[in-house]
């Protein structure tokens, strides 16, 4: 991807800053119009973030960034077919907001792959982009359900707020806990190269400030605690946790054999491991990275699980 402007990228990415001279709000409308056009091109939405985050931004000097000056921490929009309220100083929402998408890839995938009845995890929900995505996918098809897992309580309060406004409510389950491959308390940390209200980037492994104290369960548990009875279709994203989810969660996906598991996929130092315990789920990796989301499906039997684990 070409991380420079041309002379025409150069000349519209300028009009925001003419337009900064009457004020702020200005600016910031300006630039979602010139982002929302970008944002429709291939490799748009990567270029609008490479645009937002300062610190991708130091990595493109060749390209026009959106300055933070313009941010607030709330805004209502429509974006991908639901109303929202967005603060612009996370980085996944000043995307959404200027490009007018986040993770189109991955949102088409989804939209295609959801039938009628089907079960989907989203497992580090956040603000609930691609849960209310998927809600609107099962309204469509009368039928289905939306479990979302997010611990963050600012996090959680958009996604839930965000489905009742959108008349989604009844078909997305909420749950307020991190997944692992323990049940525990654990703190949930803010990433130190980015601002403290970048809700995108916390983790259990984060090198920042504590945000809060959250539970962490195993699905495996969870699953059998509620009696899930099917599961169809798993997005997993939490920055740097998936190892651990995936282990939790081992009998219940042997038990339940979803079809498909998208998984974030951009951590070299853990790729081999990661494709290792999905492969002895019995999942290969298939097609190309949806947005840095691996897409596996099923390709045989789950090896045996080793004794001395209880089911989910």
């Amino acid at each position: 991807m070409d991380v420079r402007d041309g002379r025409i990228g150069r000349l519209a990415w300028r009009l925001p800053y003419l337009a900064e001279r009457v004020g702020d709000g200005a600016a910031r409308r300006v630039a979602h119009v010139v982002g929302r056009v970008e944002g429709a091109r291939p490799g748009g939405v990567q270029r609008v973030a490479l645009r937002v985050s300062p610190r991708l931004a130091e990595r493109n000097p060749g390209l026009t960034k959106i300055s933070p000056d313009w941010a607030v921490d709330e805004v209502e929009v429509r974006r991908q077919g639901v109303r929202l309220r967005l603060d612009l100083r996370d980085n996944l929402q000043a995307v959404l907001y200027y490009a007018g998408r986040y993770e189109p890839a991955t949102a088409r995938f989804l939209a295609a792959e959801l039938r009628a009845g089907d079960v989907f995890l989203d497992v580090g929900a956040n603000i609930g982009v691609h849960t209310l995505g998927a809600a609107l996918r099962m309204r469509d098809l009368s039928s289905g359900r939306v479990i979302a897992f997010e611990p963050a309580d600012d996090a959680l309060a958009k996604l839930q707020q965000a489905a009742e406004r959108n008349g989604l409510g009844e078909l997305i389950e909420t749950v307020q806990a991190a997944l692992g491959d323990s049940t525990r308390d654990a703190a949930l940390r803010a990433d130190s190269r980015y601002d403290a209200a970048d809700t995108g980037v916390r983790s259990l492994v984060g090198d920042g400030e504590i945000v809060q104290e959250v539970p962490v369960v195993r699905l495996d548990d969870w699953s059998r605690a509620h009696d899930l009875p099917r599961l169809d279709v798993i997005k997993l994203d939490v920055e740097g946790s998936e190892l651990a989810v995936l282990r939790g969660a081992a009998h219940t996906m042997t038990r339940l054999r979803p079809r498909a598991v998208l998984v974030e996929d951009k951590r070299e130092d853990q790729r081999r491991e990661l494709y290792a315990v999905l492969d002895r789920l019995g999942y290969r990796p298939h097609g190309q990275l949806l947005d840095h989301n691996r897409l596996f499906r099923r390709a045989r039997s789950p090896e045996p699980t080793p004794t001395g684990h209880s089911g989910g």
